[in-house]
Formats: C-alpha cells, sequence, structure tokens
C-alpha cells in the first residue's frame, strides 16, 4: 500500500534531498491504483541504485490533507493554502508540483496529468488507454494483458532504461 501517515511522508522529506530527480506519474483511469504505485516505489527502492532507497508513493488522502495543513505545506516550501468557493482546498496540484520538484515519488492522483504535464522530469505510465488517447506517454500497458504482479516492475524497469537514456545522452 502507499504511505497512509504523515510521519512517512516526513521520514521521506528528512531523507537526502533528490530536488531536480525525476519522478513517474502513474495514470490508471478511473480505477485507482494505489497498491501499483506501491509496488513500482518498492521496485525502484531496490533496484534504482541513484534512489538511496528513497522511492514514495503517496495516498490520495495524504496528498490532500497536505494541500489543506499550512503547516505540512510549509515543509514542502509552499505558503498558505487558498481556499475555492465551494470551501475544498484548490491547492492539490501546487503540492503535487512541490512533490514532483523533489522527485522519488511515484504520484498515482487525478490531478497530477493536468498538474505535471509539461515537466521533462516525469516518466508517464498508464494502465490501460488514456482518456487523451495516449500521447505524451512513455509507456501504455493494458492491464488485462499481464498479470498484476508484473505491472509495477514493467513500469518501473521501463523507467530505469529511460532515466539511464536521459543521463548517457
Amino acid at each position: 500500500m502507499p504511505v497512509t501517515t504523515l510521519t512517512d511522508f516526513h521520514h521521506w522529506l528528512l531523507a537526502d534531498v533528490s530536488e531536480g530527480a525525476p519522478f513517474i506519474l502513474l495514470d490508471t483511469g478511473e480505477l485507482s491504483r494505489p497498491s501499483c504505485a506501491a509496488a513500482i516505489a518498492r521496485h525502484l527502492n531496490e533496484f534504482d541504485e541513484s534512489s538511496g532507497g528513497n522511492w514514495i508513493a503517496l495516498d490520495a488522502a495524504v496528498i490532500e490533507t497536505i494541500a489543506a495543513d499550512a503547516a505540512q505545506r510549509r515543509l514542502i516550501g509552499l505558503g498558505e493554502p487558498t481556499v475555492s468557493p465551494a470551501g475544498d482546498p484548490a491547492n492539490v496540484g501546487e503540492v503535487l508540483v512541490a512533490l514532483a520538484r523533489r522527485g522519488h515519488i511515484v504520484i498515482n492522483h487525478a490531478g497530477a496529468f493536468i498538474a505535471l504535464a509539461g515537466d521533462p522530469r516525469g516518466f508517464k505510465a498508464a494502465l490501460g488507454l488514456p482518456e487523451s488517447g495516449g500521447e505524451g506517454y512513455h509507456i501504455i500497458l493494458d492491464p488485462s494483458g499481464f498479470p498484476s504482479r508484473c505491472l509495477a516492475p514493467l513500469v518501473a524497469d521501463s523507467f530505469l532504461e529511460w532515466f539511464n537514456h536521459l543521463q548517457a545522452a
């Protein structure tokens, strides 16, 4: 499962700073797959030697808690949250950008692709055909074509190949 507590989020923040490191955007369509995001992070913690074992996948509820809490936002360099007319925090996108800026995070959140679409450090993976048709994605997998235990290693290993290619260029 992805990180579901602020304590685990704080441990990630206290680890070596990885500002500017790559991140993964995982698009699972309408079907949330938090366990797949967490499995990708675990796989990368084992096989991505450059990360120091500092990959994380945050639960959507933790991301939204961070977005609404001024103290948590300050930890990632953001100011006070603004509130939309409906009373809900309108700052999740800001938080996603700040988390991605730090790197070594697998983000499986509905607002992530809008907030982070133009960031070249993001590896974009989809499980199932995205609504956009798939332009701009690095890998699109049909989840019905693989056993579920294979999806995370396929995404993670594809990310590592992509990242190694970027570093070599």
